[in-house]
């Protein structure tokens, strides 16, 4: 039987399953998407059927599977689709047909990411097991509007999933594929002056501070503050948000009267409507570390509401990644202070969450060089440390070869670090190479270092203050 001669549900289901990933499509993707969120222009009646999966979507589904065009696993391993038949489906389909079924898809897979433009919600990480399964479904959204020129006739409604699935990939440290999807959200935003294309901007800011470019992240957070200061009361926690990021910019560009004042504005919004006062306080505590105030960086940490009763680990404990951030930033103060053994403890606690749940991404890395630098001054006390110190330092400049231009700066200054301790175990070899490719490094980054010392200071300019 040819799918040409198809009718009716068995028709429009198998259309619009040539416009999702062919592996693995749930049941439950289909039947959740169509019964949620905005319709596109083109969502007619035919869609009805998907939101009843027990009996009409299951009958469209037995169709499809006894004539054979599509798979269902015996354990509920979902459907599955030839890669051929999907491109002939598509061919065969006119340009508004093609419009359609890609909207459709569009609406389904859109239910997969949390909305994250109309309010101040912090990190999704809860989300990151539902928005991992319907990524690959927009990432084959991606390839096929770019390979048949696909245009959306709901193109806001596109450039809202785009940016949803952005700020997922976005706190999964997928930067290039983040940047990828929020530069193509920017362009399908038809409203430039809405709170989604504020929250696009937004997101692009952050994703070039967290790749050391604050420079460019401050022009596109106060363009995001200036829409939302258009559209919201001057209270409204989304302006506390913009006003943090900039602090954050600030920090990172070490203007540091300029973050205070904009780490005020924040917390005064925030202290009024009672909403992630904690974010603020550990943002100022971030920002007194770097004035060289340890004692009070401290001080500003315990007034976060969430640590009434403040423990080392409470930050830890939350199983927040956004949260052991605040852990390397309290590892670091008590560096400064100087507690070796609390910093050492809690950097190594940092680490292990971060390669546990985050995997080998940028975050991973800065990790890495925190406890490294810890283990040259314990080094003082044990012969055995300074191997374990190379060995753990060689293992951060794979990592960072393996993610090539956004770990540059790592790499850059754990080549520094190992030529100096090969230098103090007279490995002249060894020490001139990495210094040779740290130094390559450092002018490929920064041009103006050309004749700048080789020197720690300067190599660690190559990377944010703090990385959240």
């Amino acid at each position: 039987m040819s799918f040409r001669k198809l009718t009716g549900s068995s028709y429009t289901l198998l259309n619009l399953l040539a416009f999702l990933k062919p592996d693995g499509i749930d049941n439950a993707v289909l039947a959740e998407g169509s019964q949620g969120g905005l319709n596109p222009p083109d969502w007619g009646k035919e869609f009805d059927f998907l939101s009843d999966e027990m009996e009409s979507l299951a009958d469209a589904e037995a169709a499809l599977v006894q004539a054979g065009f599509i798979g269902k696993g015996a354990h509920d391993e979902g459907l599955s689709i030839d890669r051929a038949l999907q491109t002939s489906i598509i061919r065969e389909l006119s340009k508004d047909d093609q419009s359609k079924y890609f909207d459709a898809a569009v609406r389904i897979v859109t239910c997969g990411f949390p909305e994250t433009w109309s309010e101040d919600v912090g990190h999704q990480f809860q989300t990151w097991t539902k928005c991992d399964k319907y990524l690959s479904h927009v990432s084959h959204l991606v390839k096929l509007e770019k390979m048949y020129s696909i245009y959306p006739l709901a193109p806001q409604l596109y450039g809202e999933l785009l940016l949803r699935s952005s700020w997922y990939l976005y706190e999964r440290e997928w930067y290039a594929m983040a940047r990828d999807f929020i530069d193509k959200a920017l362009e399908r935003l038809e409203d430039t002056t809405s709170l989604a294309f504020a929250s696009a901007v937004d997101l692009s800011g952050l994703i070039d501070l967290d790749l050391n470019n604050p420079s460019n992240a401050l022009g596109l957070f106060n363009s995001a503050l200036k829409i939302r200061e258009s559209l919201l009361r001057p209270d409204d926690p989304l302006l506390a948000s913009s006003f943090n990021n900039i602090a954050l910019s600030y920090t990172e560009m070490g203007d540091l009267d300029e973050a205070y004042s904009a780490h005020e504005k924040a917390l005064s919004i925030r202290l009024r409507g009672e909403t992630r006062v904690d974010n603020t306080y550990s943002n100022m505590s971030s920002l007194l570390l770097r004035m060289g105030k340890p004692n009070e960086a401290e001080e500003m940490m315990q007034k976060c509401p969430a640590l009434k009763d403040f423990t080392d680990d409470s930050f830890i404990n939350t199983g927040n990644p956004r949260y052991v951030g605040n852990t390397v930033l309290l590892s670091r103060i008590r560096l400064a202070r100087g507690r070796l053994d609390d910093a050492m403890r809690l950097a190594s606690k940092a680490l292990a969450f971060r390669q546990k749940f985050q995997g080998n991404r940028l975050k991973t890395c800065d990790s890495m060089y925190d406890v490294a630098g810890m283990l040259v001054r314990q080094g003082r006390l044990s012969e055995a440390i300074p191997t374990q110190n190379r060995e753990l330092l060689k293992r951060l400049v794979d990592l960072s070869e393996t993610l090539a231009e956004e770990a540059e700066g790592q790499l850059a200054r754990a080549n520094y670090k190992l030529s100096v301790l090969y230098g103090e175990k007279e490995m002249s070899a060894e020490s001139q190479a990495c210094k040779s490719r740290a130094i390559s490094l450092r002018e490929k980054l920064r041009p103006e270092s050309k004749d700048s010392p080789f020197e720690e200071s300067e190599f660690m300019k190559l990377c944010l203050f703090m990385l959240w």
